[in-house]
């Protein structure tokens, strides 16, 4: 075998295709595999993700999954790591593990993943990683609430024309992708729905503009937006402060992951990654 470990550039993107599609999961249409090559949020001059390559033929993929994000007024690289497969034939020799670090080699960048597996967050522990988040915090709705509801605005132009300029990137990014919105008092939800084990549906926040605010009316936002008998709303931890009331806590099955130079957990949510692109559930 003459193996390379390489960036995957726009030729590569139908070969890559065909290797996920035939042999990752044949499930997700081609067309959604290709967003991971090809997103619209993708910033200029970033790799399309990694490969292996052996004599011409594609034989693993890990997709890197780039954002510019303004945090706190400053714009802050994230990549959202997913979709690392190598061929049978290729795995144990160490190719899998060159093909995991030439991924996650950029060190000002906050490397995220949120559906690894549990061998491969051995791996990226040893590399630096920690754990995001391993539990959430659910919250059913209630039929007759004690307080007033919040004020709650579902109208996509409506939420367009009250947001900031860098919120507004955000929102056409996600346009046409099977997320939910609203604006609930003066902050911004995006959040998922998703039937989970017996079939009940998480109403999954992806981000918050104010997490303080999620945190302390999580109850009253379940009681606006959960739908279905037996619909909830989950917040992952990390956005939870003590002292607000912590619904039912459930441990995450699959951890979620991150390493960052200098940025905390809280600053991480589930926009920009391969959850949207891939119309995937969470973990």
């Amino acid at each position: 075998m003459s193996v390379v470990v390489r960036p995957a550039d726009e030729a590569d993107i139908a070969p890559v295709v065909e290797l996920l599609h035939g042999h990752m999961n044949a499930k997700i249409a081609r067309d959604r595999w290709r967003l991971l090559l090809d997103y619209p949020w993708r910033p200029e001059g970033v790799e399309r993700g990694w490969l292996v390559e052996d004599r011409g033929v594609v034989v693993g993929f890990m997709a890197t999954i780039y954002s510019d994000r303004d945090i706190a007024g400053r714009t802050r690289r994230f990549c959202d790591l997913s979709s690392w497969y190598l061929l049978a034939d290729y795995r144990g020799g160490g190719t899998g593990d060159a093909l995991l670090q030439a991924g996650m080699a950029r060190p000002d960048v906050t490397y995220h993943t949120m559906t690894a597996r549990r061998a491969t967050g051995r791996k990226i522990r040893a590399l630096g990683f920690e754990v995001l988040d391993d539990t959430r915090s659910l919250f059913r709705p209630v039929a007759r609430p004690r307080a007033a509801p919040l004020p709650c605005v579902h109208d996509l132009v409506a939420i367009s024309t009250r947001l900031t300029p860098p919120q507004r990137m955000m929102f056409a990014h996600h346009a046409g992708f099977d997320v939910h919105q609203a604006i609930i008092g003066d902050v911004w939800l995006v959040w998922q729905r998703k039937l989970k084990g017996d079939a009940i549906a998480y109403h999954e926040i992806l981000h918050a503009s104010d997490p303080a605010f999620l945190s302390a009316n999580a109850q009253a936002i379940a009681n606006a937006i959960v739908t279905g008998e037996r619909g909830v709303l989950a917040v992952d931890s990390r956005w939870m402060a003590a002292a607000d009331d912590p619904g039912t806590i459930e441990r995450i099955v699959l951890p979620r992951w991150f390493r960052s130079p200098d940025l905390g957990g809280r600053d991480i949510d589930h926009l920009y990654s391969e959850v949207i692109l891939l119309d995937q559930k969470l973990p």
